[in-house]
């Protein structure tokens, strides 16, 4: 199978769910080839009808933080134009997640203007973050422990801390119905 488009990075990648777009986050615990520590996200345009081998960057901002996973949920139910693209949620290495509004990293100069929130509750790397459902968000850690986040009230998430015995979560995913 030959490759058709490529972004050469160390990145995990989200797709967007209704747009031409993909969103790659710097890599945690990978060393690109430029050897560099600094960490970005990038949104890039999934254009099939330019001859270029690389996909062209849409838009990207600095992270503090390196990505561990990385989600793009579907625009908020009742959200207006300036969610038109959703959001990208970051579960990131220092335990907190990071939430992006790709819109206006795509229509903006100013790369911290698409930086929403960053939500901190976990100890340890976050390392699950299911796509955003609603207004709603989970995210897993390390350690074990759930987080159910209200993006309307992200200050108060829903805890639900590990068992006794601290068991790895794998997967977590919200019920469609």
């Amino acid at each position: 199978m030959a490759c058709i488009k490529s972004a050469s990075r160390s990145a995990l990648v989200a797709f967007a769910p209704d747009a031409p777009y993909l969103a790659a986050g710097t890599m945690a615990g990978a060393v690109d080839l430029s050897f560099s520590s600094t960490a970005n996200l990038e949104i890039f345009k999934l254009d099939f009808q330019s001859d270029a081998h690389d996909l062209p960057v849409a838009g990207a901002c600095p992270s503090a933080e390196r990505f561990n996973r990385l989600s793009w949920g579907k625009p908020l139910g009742s959200a207006s134009e300036e969610y038109a693209l959703g959001l990208v949620a970051g579960g990131l290495g220092d335990g907190s997640i990071g939430i992006w509004n790709p819109l206006k990293m795509i229509s903006s100069d100013d790369q911290n203007a698409a930086f929403v929130a960053k939500l901190e509750k976990h100890v340890g790397p976050v390392i699950i973050i299911p796509v955003l459902s609603s207004n709603l968000l989970a995210s897993g850690a390390d350690e074990g422990e759930l987080c159910i986040w209200d993006l309307a009230k992200p200050s108060e998430p829903n805890h639900f801390p590990s068992l006794k015995v601290p068991r790895h979560l794998i997967r977590l995913a919200f019920n469609k119905n």
